[in-house]
This record gives C-alpha cells, structure tokens and sequence, in this order.
C-alpha cells in the first residue's frame, strides 16, 4: 500500500514532463497566408509589405524556437504571423477595393458630364 501513492507521484510526474508537440501545421499555416498575401500584392501596399515582412521573420524565429525545443512558445509566435498575413491580405485587398471604387466613381463622373 505504501507505494500506491509513490506510483502516484512518478506518474504526475511524468505526465507534466509530456513534451509539447511541434507546431507544423501552423507554420505550414502561416506560410500559406504569407504566400497568399503576396499573391495579391502585398509587395506594392507600403503596410502590407510590411506586416509580410514582420510574418516571415516571425516564421524564422518560430522556425528556430521549434529547433531549440520551445515549441509553445513557437506556436504562440506562428499565431501572430498567421495574424499578420491575414492583416497583410486585407490590407492589399482594401488598396485594391480603394482604387476600384475610384475608378467607378471617375466613371460616373464621366457619364454625367455628357
């Protein structure tokens, strides 16, 4: 009966010792949202390129906590790039909105004045 309780002990101990798994679905993830940031021309909105820029370098940096063995700390980190390539898609898509309600309206504009 004595060691009913020191098996107890060892088996939470073990438990919490588990090892928090790497997060490579979510770099896969983040990397498709870069990727389709791009697609829409992030590169050409100065705040788009920028929140790519800050998601591809928070990639890297998840990249190396995973080799390190920080792997929650990694996926904390593939969670805001993931952020910052869906703020980067929308930015590019609101400068592409923008510009196309600029042109409708100079095409109203027109029509009008004939």
């Amino acid at each position: 009966m004595r060691q009913f309780p020191g098996f107890v002990v060892c088996a939470l101990l073990l438990a919490g010792c588990g090892s928090y798994p790497a997060p490579t679905e979510r770099v896969a993830s983040a990397e498709a949202g870069i990727r389709g940031a791009q697609e829409v021309g992030a590169g050409s909105v100065p705040s788009a390129a920028l929140s790519v820029k800050l998601a591809q370098e928070e990639v890297q940096k998840a990249k190396q906590l995973m080799q390190d063995g920080d792997n929650k700390r990694a996926e904390l980190i593939l969670m805001r790039a993931q952020a910052d390539a869906e703020l980067a898609l929308a930015q590019s898509r609101e400068q592409q909105a923008k510009a196309e309600a600029e042109k409708a309206v100079e095409l109203v504009k027109s029509l009008r004045g004939k």
